[in-house]
């Protein structure tokens, strides 16, 4: 007669602890979904920005984050084939060429003002000088070189 008790009491232990599982797991699955719901919301209502006429600010280089700057760092792309922003100390143009996903930079001038040392210059026009694709996903725009991220950029519409 233990027995069957051991068996009944096993049983109940074990439908209880089912239960309880499918519980967490439910509230696990539904904090899951929401969360999942929340990212995709806030990237729907994040606008696609164009390539073109738009400032792109300079976010990070080789995944290093760029500090703030009195005047960020910033590249811009025309209908013209033109390029131009500045540097976060001095101003920049050139030439572009965009074929699908392929970038290419061309004819790149500055200014030639004197830089404080902690100025990321120097590391965006080599970046410039690197990239050879880009990528538009909503607000950022991302240089990459060889399918290597070498620099985002946040963009606000001019």
């Amino acid at each position: 007669m233990k027995k069957y008790w051991f068996i009944i009491w096993i049983s109940a232990c074990m439908s209880v602890a089912c239960g309880a599982q499918k519980k967490l797991s439910s509230n696990l699955n539904s904090d899951e979904n929401a969360q999942t719901q929340a990212k995709n919301e806030k990237i729907d209502n994040q606008k696609d920005l164009k390539f073109e006429n738009t400032k792109w600010i300079l976010k990070t280089i080789d995944g290093k984050e760029i500090e703030t700057l009195p005047k960020p760092a910033f590249i811009m792309f025309d209908a013209d084939d033109r390029v131009s922003g500045f540097s976060g100390c001095n101003g920049f143009g050139g030439s572009y060429y965009l074929s699908g996903d392929i970038l290419k930079l061309d004819n790149i001038i500055t200014t030639q003002k004197g830089c404080f040392n902690n100025n990321p210059e120097k590391l965006f026009y080599a970046v410039l000088s690197r990239v050879d694709a880009c990528t538009v996903i909503g607000n950022k725009l991302i240089f990459t070189q060889m399918s290597k991220e070498i620099a985002t950029f946040e963009g606000v519409e001019e």
